[in-house]
């Protein structure tokens, strides 16, 4: 079964969720966020308000893998970022009920 933007989405906040909890990514988490993010860009399906959101995360991850920096630093940043794409994806999903 292939990743639908659904799984990426999913996939993506339990990475940030990760380095939240752990004030930290590795090289490879920050990689895969970039990719992530980029990809879900590229998907015309992806609904409109999360881009903006996308855009800020490709930029983080891409800016930490430039600086080589680990700890994670913006941490409201990701927690604002997580319940983002948490509220797209329940009104995405449940239109008509309240999260």
């Amino acid at each position: 079964m292939p990743m639908t933007y659904h799984h990426q989405l999913q996939l993506l906040v339990d990475i940030l969720k990760n380095q939240d909890t752990e004030h930290f990514g590795s090289r490879d988490e920050y990689a895969q966020v970039e990719r992530l993010a980029a990809s879900l860009l590229n998907n015309y399906e992806v609904q409109e308000d999360l881009r903006e959101l996308l855009t800020a995360i490709q930029h983080y991850s891409h800016q930490h893998q430039a600086d080589g920096i680990m700890e994670v630093l913006e941490n409201e940043d990701l927690q604002q970022w997580v319940q983002g794409i948490e509220r797209s994806e329940h009104n995405f999903l449940y239109p008509n009920r309240l999260m």
